[in-house]
């Protein structure tokens, strides 16, 4: 991973037009490129190669020049904006690099409640337990909102309602196939599809909690993960999904649909808790009433999947009685894969 020498980076001018001349998705010379610019041949692969390093594949071919591995659809606030000209936005800006947009909102704990932050990259993203995040330039929608509570504790169940917001927010946009697995994940056709991570850290007034959320939009990033041998996981994006369509595949459009719901979820469970999305959590839990085994450290505990308690922990049904297990403990697995259209594997680890 690069490093990345400002935590929050937009690109300059030659950057972005070089993006706009490579984004008819043919090659073009580095002397045509300079000549357009203004700039030396030399100036031009610098700009190749700082777009590689900020997770934006550029293909340099001898005799042929440059072209992008594919074109992106990059969020900006207006487009973003249009899809929510009924609601307010108090803060929103989208970053072509940030380290995290969860260390970003940490941060500036000046930013008030409900601001958003996106980035097309995050070369220091962060899963559950501090795992690596795996992004892509403009593949994932990743972005963080913020929010104020009075204590730390009426943040328990937090994770859940914003898996309830995420996989309301996709099935309105016509992903039928979505569901959420316990703690922190949601999943589309039986692979993971979203992570979810909340932060927080306190503050004068209460505790300022960030919200993380990255959902596979494109599947370019597969691919890159596969050519690394990281592709452990049964991992999927919204594109290869039966209900893609070029509509539902703006990332711009998923920002603004998941802002909304993630919104309106949050603000009703600052007052009535995790009770608010309880039922469509339930509803949405593709673990209910399935064995299932959790592994950590210790060893591993059996039992069928029970949903949720009052608190947000996983109630597990054993021989001994019901099980308590808290998000964070354990990861959650199925025992065994008997249908394989259904069954999964995967850790809750991705997340921005």
């Amino acid at each position: 991973m690069p490093v990345v020498k400002k935590p929050e980076q937009e690109f300059s001018e030659h950057e972005n037009r070089f993006l706009e001349i490579l984004s008819d998705g043919v090659f073009h010379s580095g002397q045509d490129l300079a000549d357009d610019m203004g700039l030396s041949r030399s100036a031009i692969s610098k700009i190749a190669m700082r777009l590689n390093d900020c997770g934006l594949p550029v293909f340099a071919v001898k005799r042929r020049g440059y072209a992008l591995d594919y074109v992106p659809d990059r969020i900006t606030p207006e487009k973003t904006l249009a899809f929510l000209s009924d609601i307010r936005v108090p803060w929103f800006r989208s970053y072509d690099v940030v380290d995290s947009t969860n260390l970003s909102a940490l941060r500036h704990p000046e930013l008030p409640d409900y601001a958003l932050i996106a980035a097309e990259y995050q070369p220091a993203g962060r899963g559950r337990v501090g795992r690596q995040y795996f992004n892509l330039y403009a593949n994932q929608v990743m972005f963080t909102l913020t929010v104020r509570f009075r204590e730390l504790s009426a943040l328990q169940g937090l994770s859940a309602a914003a898996g309830v917001a995420v996989t309301r927010a996709l099935r309105g946009l016509g992903f039928r196939d979505i569901g959420i697995k316990w703690p922190n994940d949601v999943y589309l056709g039986g692979r993971k599809l979203c992570g979810i991570l909340i932060e927080s850290a306190p503050r004068y007034d209460g505790v300022l909690a960030v919200i993380g959320i990255g959902v596979n939009a494109r599947k370019n990033f597969l691919e890159r993960m596969a050519e690394q041998g990281l592709l452990d996981q049964e991992i999927t994006a919204l594109e290869l999904s039966p209900d893609a369509t070029p509509d539902n595949l703006s990332r711009n459009r998923i920002l603004a649909v998941l802002y909304r719901e993630l919104c309106k979820a949050v603000l009703i469970f600052k007052t009535e808790g995790l009770a608010s999305v309880r039922e469509d959590y339930d509803a949405f839990d593709i673990f209910r009433g399935r064995e299932v085994v959790l592994r950590n450290s210790s060893g591993e505990l059996t039992g069928i999947c029970q949903g949720i308690s009052s608190g947000g922990a996983l109630l597990l049904k054993t021989p001994e009685g019901i099980r308590q297990i808290n998000a964070g403990d354990m990861s959650l697995r199925p025992l065994r894969k008997t249908d394989p259209e259904t069954a999964m594997k995967s850790e809750a680890d991705s997340a921005p």
